[in-house]
Parts: structure tokens; C-alpha cells; sequence
């Protein structure tokens, strides 16, 4: 039996997909005999949450492919400007990342696919919640910095933020500025599942 790892924030966890349990689990249900899943999405995390779950969460399993889907949280900010993660140590995390996987390596040989950010809604977003704020122009330097650590390490990236765009955007398919409706999802799983391929 193979396992894929779907790690990531509440996204990854199915967050407003009402019908089908987010895109992780609209892949897995696609999967050829012989895979297994691991749903490891927790709402609210940025890198450095998912650093301190990693072992447990991800690499105790093994994984032939890991899915880090991770980004949105740290780029978020609050009223007075401070995000959550400044961009820089974003990177900073994600270079943590890399050195844990080159250190798993020696155990298991892994794939590892980066997905990119979707896009937000500013209008349902700045604030979406208290003094919470999710801008474009944030997702878009967090997204750029994955595609910059994926190309760096050599591994997979989905674009999502195009994808989105192409199918009416984040007005569309968004229900509330960031999270993904139904076809938000279904729409994630076909991008991933496209660049999975060649690899299942």
C-alpha cells in the first residue's frame, strides 16, 4: 500500500465544502487501488504549526507523496500591520521544511507537491473577522515565495490563483472571501490531481 499526506491549514481540511469534505478527500476518492490518504489539515495553521506537527502528523506515516498546502494564515494581518508570519520568516519556515524532508529522505524517499495560495475576496475579507485581514497583494507575495521554494528544491507546485481566475475568481468561488464553496474545491482537486498524474 502507498500513502499521500495532505498536510495544510483549514483549506486542507475541507472548510465549507458541505457536500464532499474539501479537496483532499474529492482526491482521494480518485485514487487507484493501492493508495491510502492521510487527512492532516487543521484550520488556522501557518508553517510553523505545521513544522510542529510534522513528524507526527505527516512523516510517521511514510509517505511515497506529501501535500503541503500551507501560506493563507501566515499571511494575514491585523489593524496595526503586523501579519501573522512575516514573509520573511515565512520562508524561513519553509526552509526548515526542506531540511526536515532531506533528513526523512534517509528513511523514506518522498515526493513532495507545493500548492499554491487561492485567491481572496477583499471586499468579504478586510476584515473578515474582528480586526483579521486577508488582502490579495499578501496571498500573492506568500504564493510567489512557494513557487520560488518549490522551483529551489525541486519540487511539484500547483497554481491555483490562475485556475481560480479562469473560472470566475474569488467573488465566485469563495463563500466567504477565502474559503472555497463546493466547486472552489472540486476545482483544487482537478488542478492537483492533473499534476499528480504521472506520479500515481
Amino acid at each position: 500500500m502507498q500513502t499521500i499526506v495532505f498536510i495544510g491549514d483549514s483549506i486542507t481540511e475541507g472548510a465549507a465544502d458541505h457536500e464532499r469534505g474539501g479537496w483532499t478527500r474529492r482526491l482521494a476518492a480518485t485514487l487507484p487501488d493501492g493508495w491510502e490518504a492521510v487527512h492532516a489539515g487543521v484550520g488556522g495553521d501557518t508553517i510553523f504549526h505545521i513544522l510542529a506537527r510534522l513528524e507526527q502528523d505527516a512523516l510517521i506515516y511514510q509517505p511515497d507523496i506529501l501535500v503541503l498546502a500551507v501560506g493563507i494564515n501566515d499571511s494575514r494581518r491585523y489593524t496595526a500591520g503586523r501579519y501573522e508570519v512575516k514573509l520573511e520568516d515565512f520562508e524561513r519556515g519553509l526552509a526548515e521544511f526542506a531540511s526536515r524532508m532531506r533528513g526523512h529522505a534517509a528513511r523514506k524517499a518522498t515526493r513532495i507537491l507545493i500548492i499554491g495560495l487561492t485567491p481572496v475576496d477583499e471586499p468579504r475579507t478586510l476584515p473578515i473577522a474582528e480586526d483579521l485581514h486577508y488582502t490579495q497583494i499578501a496571498a500573492s507575495d506568500y504564493d510567489a515565495a512557494l513557487r520560488r521554494f518549490a522551483a529551489q528544491h525541486g519540487y511539484g507546485y500547483v497554481a491555483l490563483m490562475p485556475a481560480f481566475e479562469q473560472a470566475g475568481g474569488a467573488a465566485r468561488l469563495t463563500s466567504d472571501g477565502l474559503h472555497p464553496t463546493p466547486a472552489g474545491h472540486a476545482l483544487i482537486a482537478e488542478a492537483v490531481r492533473a499534476q499528480l498524474e504521472s506520479w500515481l
